[in-house]
C-alpha cells in the first residue's frame, strides 16, 4: 500500500504521524525535565539521519533563489536579522530589568552568557537542521512556500509551550530563518543567529543563568 503511494502521498502520511505523535507528547508533558528534550532529539536525529537521502532529494527539487554566494547572503541576512532582534531584546531586557528590580548592567557584564552561546550553538544546529532541512523540506513537497514557512515556524515554536512570550518570538524568529534557509540552504548562520539570540533572551530578558543551569 506505502509502496503505491505517490511522494507527495508518503509525505503527508509521514508528517501526520509525527505531528500526531508530537501533540499527544506535548499535551501529555507539559513540563518536563530539560534532558528529555535532548533525549527526544537524539531519537529525532537518528530518524532523521536515516532519512538524509531523501531530504536531500527533496531539497534538489526546491528552486535556489539566485545572486552571488548563497553562504555569504545566509551570513550577512542572519547577521542584519540578529542585530535587528538584539535591539529588540535589549529594550524587553530594560523593561524586565525595572520590573524585577533587577539591574540590566548586571545581566549584561554576566560573562557565562558568551560560554553559553557557545554551548548553546549545538543544541541550535541541531534544532536548525530538524526544522530547517526535515520538517521544511518536506512541507515545501506539500504547500505553498508562504505556507510552508509559516507552518515550519508554527512547529518550531510549539515546541516551546506553554511558555507564551517565548513562543510569539520563536515564531517571528523562525519565519525569518526559514525564509533564509530557503534561499541559501545554510544552517550555520541560522544556528549562531538562534544560539546568540537564545542565550541573551535568558540572560538579558529572563534573568536566567544558562551555565548555572547546565553545570551547576
Amino acid at each position: 500500500m506505502i509502496g503505491a503511494m505517490s511522494p507527495r502521498q508518503s509525505v503527508a502520511l509521514e508528517l501526520a504521524a509525527i505531528g500526531a505523535a508530537a501533540l499527544v507528547f506535548v499535551a501529555t508533558f507539559r513540563v518536563r525535565p530539560a534532558y528529555v528534550d535532548f533525549a527526544l532529539a537524539g531519537v529525532a536525529v537518528v530518524l532523521i539521519w536515516a532519512s538524509a537521502a531523501r531530504s536531500r532529494r527533496l531539497w534538489d527539487a526546491a528552486p535556489l533563489v539566485p545572486g552571488g554566494s548563497a553562504s555569504r547572503r545566509a551570513w550577512l541576512e542572519s547577521g542584519a536579522f540578529t542585530a535587528a532582534a538584539l535591539l529588540v531584546l535589549i529594550g524587553l531586557a530594560i523593561w524586565t530589568a525595572d520590573a524585577s528590580g533587577a539591574t540590566l548592567a548586571a545581566r549584561a557584564s554576566n560573562w557565562h552568557l558568551a560560554v553559553a552561546a557557545l554551548l548553546y550553538f549545538p543544541w541550535a544546529l541541531l534544532q536548525q537542521y530538524i526544522f530547517q532541512r526535515y520538517l521544511l523540506g518536506r512541507l515545501l513537497r506539500l504547500l505553498p512556500t508562504a505556507a510552508a514557512i509559516a507552518v515550519t515556524a508554527l512547529a518550531f515554536s510549539s515546541v516551546h509551550f506553554p511558555r507564551w512570550p517565548v513562543m510569539a518570538l520563536v515564531v517571528i524568529a523562525c519565519s525569518v530563518w526559514s525564509t533564509i534557509y530557503y534561499r541559501t540552504r545554510a544552517l550555520l548562520p541560522l544556528a549562531a543567529s538562534h544560539a546568540l539570540l537564545g542565550s541573551v533572551l535568558h540572560y538579558w530578558v529572563f534573568g536566567n543563568d544558562l551555565l548555572e543551569n547546565w553545570l551547576p
